[in-house]
């Protein structure tokens, strides 16, 4: 039985060393305790693969800022093409690249800017018979992919424990006004344990609630729970505002290169535990803070709390 192999364009980053050495230049201060410890942590950036699992509203921006941090090979992977409601949230988005591949078209925009970046890019997205050969020599791998394709992102967590490469495994959820980050380990718990779905099940709406609660459960302020699942059941989709998953990609860059460079730990960081805590940060509380994935929502009345005294 012959098995049906990815899809994949490589652009092949060049050597230009000077060409790099400017471009990150202004990393160097935060990336240790000394000049030999900075410039140790640069060159592991340097040397890293990265495999970013998704190009939409967090992928298409943190591909390109691992890129801009310092990794030199990025992969990445997305069947989906861009439309007009992604231009809201989404790098690369916009109207001459309506109907393009994100995959491609964030892949080019890398390597147009930083042609000293290595890019792989799997245009038929996380499938069965692509998440293997996308994990394989990954050092770090974030899971990007929309919060429903549950059979696309169980391939991907499967392949991800089958890697004794990758250090580990951050994803990224924004909703309403927050960004959480969190991460998997190899001796944690799953992705299917988290959620607790079967493969191949069809998503119901008490399914897609309880997606929505394993991967983001705190509510805004406003509208209320109500309202928002009735913009959901009549759009078909997720709402997203488009100043938020900037935020969110902001926070798993950062994570990223801690664990790339070994300073995800004490002394040097608080460490983010692995899922089922996770941490949450929101623009409209102005506030942030560990909470835990347990199927209940942390804040069920805060729309009341503010708005039906």
């Amino acid at each position: 039985m012959l098995t049906k192999k990815a899809r994949v364009t490589k652009l092949e980053g060049n050597k230009d060393e000077s060409f790099y050495e400017k471009r990150t230049s202004r990393n160097s201060c935060f990336l240790g305790v000394d000049e030999q410890q900075q410039k140790a942590s640069q060159k592991k950036l340097s040397e890293s693969v990265v495999a970013v699992a998704g190009a939409g509203g967090l992928g298409s921006y943190l591909a390109v800022q691992l890129a801009r941090v310092g990794v030199r090979h990025i992969k990445i992977a997305d069947p989906d093409h861009f439309e007009e409601t992604n231009i809201n949230r989404q790098n690369g988005a916009g109207i001459k690249t309506i109907g393009h591949n994100k995959a491609i078209t964030v892949g080019k925009m890398i390597y147009e800017d930083m042609p000293d970046v290595t890019v792989e890019i799997f245009p038929e997205g996380i499938q069965r018979h692509t998440a293997e050969e996308f994990v394989e020599g990954a050092d770090l791998i974030y899971d990007c992919t929309d919060f429903y394709l549950v059979d696309e992102r169980y391939a991907l967590h499967r392949a991800y424990l089958n890697n004794s490469r990758a250090k580990t495994m951050l994803c990224g959820c924004v909703w309403g006004w927050g960004s959480a980050i969190y991460k998997f380990t190899r001796d944690g718990m799953t992705y299917e344990e988290l959620i607790g779905l079967k493969e191949g099940e069809d998503l119901t709406p008490e399914k897609i609630d309880k997606l929505v609660r394993m991967q983001a459960n705190y509510l805004p302020r406003f509208p209320s729970k109500d309202s928002i699942y009735g913009w959901m059941e009549d759009v078909g989709n997720i709402p997203i505002l488009g100043a938020i998953p900037p935020i969110c990609c902001g926070l798993l860059t950062s994570e990223g290169v801690k664990v790339l460079c070994g300073l995800d730990e004490e002394p040097y960081s608080k460490p983010l535990p692995p899922i089922p805590e996770y941490y949450w940060m929101d623009a409209q509380e102005l506030s942030s803070g560990i909470y835990t994935f347990d199927g209940n929502w942390i804040n069920l009345n805060n729309f009341e709390k503010h708005f039906r005294k």
